[in-house]
């Protein structure tokens, strides 16, 4: 009995801290990570009091456990092993998916998580557009980098492409709940405000990539749908994008700044790109080892102007860079399976309209993710890479119970 006691305790751990996770993880990298770390070790210790392990079996168990072996590997065959060691560990927020699909049970849950999560958003975005206005970090006490009489917004994270993809993922869950799942009272409060707000905070990051990542996002939407809906959706984002250059011209010359032309540090990631094949062609199979980017960049860097060289401003490029393209072949294979099975659910699975709705913003949040993808490197982002973790598990979550599968 003290056992079946103690076990019931570190539950209630676990759902505390992915609670936390949910309310720090738009504003805090350093408190979402400490409620993933207590969440693990409850969980752990769940295991060990219980004497049973019991893995939920996913559709992206294997997948993933692919990908850990290519980067393993890839690892192994590093000419810089202790660099690629340090950068493998990183990898370690992939344990958020297990967490949560081994300890989320019921639909109320995932409610109860994803309302947390985007009311939060929905704070820290009006925040930023406080922030655009104002000029002001308060969290930082500094200036904001300037846009004319305005400022880039980046909420409380450290550079606006950061925040520009985690809020498009935000919105994209919050915009669908908003049209699909027609809650009541509070819920319904939340899901009407929270896509005006994230939307606007959206536009005044400035970060194109998420820009371009959203609207794949809403059409991908559309075409769930169906029917007349996707061209209502077209049309919607057509008047939407007129309606924000009005409200913020400036948004505009954010995308009139794009120049491809050889001496300018626009064209910045096609020089990047061109780097990212030349080192992919030096070990084509296993790559040049995690983090060999910056290692190698000076050896195989293209010539030209550079405004960042961070890394390759695509995180398909990235992967292969770093692990082959067996790695990426692993990588693609996550995706793909989560794409293919939540959409097969969805098709063929009857639930819940909030179910449905939210399986639909998991759908449409990846989508959107690998879009932005192609131009910039938002996998290697801690604070979004955690956000598509606990996406996918809480998607994950419904279409296992839309199977009838026992949790």
């Amino acid at each position: 009995m003290q056992t079946k006691g103690t076990v019931k305790i570190a539950e209630k751990i676990i759902w505390i801290s992915l609670c936390g996770f949910a309310f720090f993880s738009p504003w805090s990298i350093a408190g979402a990570q400490t409620m993933v770390a207590v969440g693990l070790l409850a969980w752990l210790a769940k295991i060990i009091l219980s004497g049973r392990v019991n893995l939920v079996r996913t559709p992206l168990n294997l997948p993933i456990l692919l990908y850990i072996a290519a980067l393993v590997i890839a690892v192994s065959l590093s000419p810089f092993k202790m660099h690629s060691l340090s950068a493998f560990k990183e990898e370690w927020l992939l344990l958020i998916f297990f967490l949560i699909v081994n300890n989320v049970k019921e639909e109320r849950e995932v409610e109860k998580l994803l309302t947390i999560l985007i009311a939060v958003s929905t704070l820290v975005g009006l925040y930023a557009i406080w922030q655009h206005y104002s000029g002001m970090d308060l969290y930082r006490n500094e200036l904001l980098e300037p846009r004319g009489s305005v400022f880039i917004s980046l909420g409380f994270f450290s550079h606006h492409l950061t925040f520009g993809g985690y809020l498009m993922l935000v919105l994209l869950l919050a915009s669908v709940l908003f049209l699909h799942a027609k809650r009541a009272g509070v819920h319904r409060i939340i899901d009407v405000c929270a896509p005006v707000v994230l939307g606007l905070s959206l536009v005044f990051s400035y970060a194109r990539s998420a820009w371009l990542g959203a609207v794949i996002g809403i059409l991908a939407f559309g075409l769930l749908k169906g029917g007349k809906f996707i061209l209502l959706l077209m049309v919607g984002v057509i008047v939407l994008v007129l309606l924000i250059h009005v409200i913020e011209p400036t948004s505009w010359d954010r995308v009139k700044e794009i120049n491809l032309s050889q001496e300018r540090p626009e064209s910045t990631r096609i020089r990047l790109w061109q780097t990212s094949i030349r080192m992919i062609k030096e070990s084509p199979i296993w790559g040049v080892g995690l983090g060999g980017w910056g290692v190698l960049f000076d050896k195989y860097k293209v010539d030209g102007v550079y405004d960042a060289t961070c890394h390759p401003h695509n995180d398909f490029l990235n992967v292969a860079v770093n692990s082959g393209l067996i790695g990426l072949l692993a990588y693609l294979s996550i995706w793909a399976v989560f794409l293919y099975s939540t959409v097969k659910s969805v098709l063929k699975n009857r639930s819940s309209r909030l179910a449905r709705s939210v399986q639909m913003g998991g759908i449409v949040a990846i989508v959107a993710f690998l879009f932005a993808s192609l131009l910039q490197c938002y996998y290697t982002d801690a604070e979004v890479n955690m956000l598509l973790m606990f996406i996918m598990g809480l998607t994950t979550v419904l279409n296992l119970r839309a199977k009838g599968e026992q949790l």
